[in-house]
């Protein structure tokens, strides 16, 4: 089923070695399934399914993180150099994310942990309005 109120990808960028999309998304909390298919969709017809799984978890994450802790509107980007993928959320909330302690039972508290294990590097920086969080997986054999 698709989210009508989703605004189809922006290429950028498509050349051989670079491609580049980014998408619009809603504040809704369905929105996190559809941004990771998103995500995988682009990584399949871009040829670097090798992390897939990795961009999808920190997307699924960071998308997550916007819609409870940010402000609409909210961007998701995804930037393929090479065999590197590099990923953007941007929301315009003014809280920027910190890891939480969670314990075993807990709820919540392992997002920013999930995203440090799937991606070689992540950080934060501000946007216009708001702030960007960043990421980088890099294909397993290109490390």
């Amino acid at each position: 089923m698709k989210n009508p109120s989703f605004i189809p990808p922006h290429p950028v960028r498509d050349d051989k070695n670079t491609r580049e999309a980014c998408w619009d998304l809603s504040a809704d909390p369905e929105v996190v399934g559809a941004a990771r298919r998103l995500a995988r969709e682009a990584l399949v017809a871009w040829g670097i399914s090798a992390v897939t799984e990795d961009v999808t978890m920190v997307v699924s994450e960071l998308v997550s993180n916007a819609v409870v802790h940010g402000r609409a509107p909210i961007s998701l980007s995804l930037h393929r150099h090479g065999r590197i993928v590099c990923g953007e959320v941007t929301d315009h909330g003014a809280v920027w994310p910190a890891p939480l302690p969670a314990g075993p039972d807990a709820e919540h508290g392992r997002g920013l942990a999930i995203v440090t294990a799937y991606a070689d590097r992540w950080g934060v920086e501000s946007a216009s309005q708001g702030k960007t969080v960043w990421f980088v997986c890099v294909e397993q054999g290109s490390r």
